[in-house]
């Protein structure tokens, strides 16, 4: 009996955006490793590797809003900032994953292996590019202060369907302790 408040369209689409956004952060995450088994690397690359996943986690619990930290930061609360961010990890493996096929006829057999993990790496690092720049977009076209509003007003409406759904409760109690008294 207590019905669900349903959400608008922009909050169900923003909502899915933040799935698509831990989605890429995953696919991140997963192409870092796919880079250490794979890929050629040196110890600065490895170290490189460690930030992006890192980073990677820290988007993950970030668009969960898992941890309370990330919420209060103003890098991370503000669509700005929080763009470039995921822009530049985005960049940062596409450039640290760049890896070109040599002339050798060695790593010709192995250039199937390394060509589909690189594209691998690439595509998911080329698509947090792409929620990084949807991040901006939105912030500096306002998407993030309309999108606040939408927020509230859900939060606003479950909070008066609690109270009047315990209200209800607690007159249907008292009227029945009427009745047996």
């Amino acid at each position: 009996l207590f019905m669900t408040i349903s959400r608008t369209s922009l909050h169900r689409m923003y909502r899915f955006f933040k799935f698509i956004a831990v989605l890429m952060s995953l696919l991140l995450l997963i192409a870092q490793v796919v880079s250490v088994v794979y890929l050629p690397f040196d110890m600065v690359e490895l170290a490189l590797k460690v930030f992006l996943s890192s980073f990677s986690v820290l988007v993950i619990l970030n668009e969960l809003e898992w941890w309370g930290m990330l919420r209060d930061s103003p890098m991370f609360w503000n669509f700005i900032p929080r763009g470039y961010f995921y822009a530049f990890i985005g960049l940062v493996s596409t450039e640290e994953n760049d890896v070109k096929p040599t002339s050798s006829a060695s790593s010709i057999n192995s250039l199937t292996i390394d060509y589909s993990a690189a594209l691998f790496i690439e595509t998911a690092s080329w698509m947090m590019v792409s929620v990084g720049i949807i991040y901006v977009l939105a912030g500096l076209f306002c998407g993030q202060h309309y999108l606040n509003k939408v927020r509230d007003d859900h939060s606003n409406r479950v909070a008066e369907r609690k109270k009047m759904f315990e209200e209800g409760i607690n007159s249907s109690t008292a009227l029945s302790n009427q009745m047996i008294t």
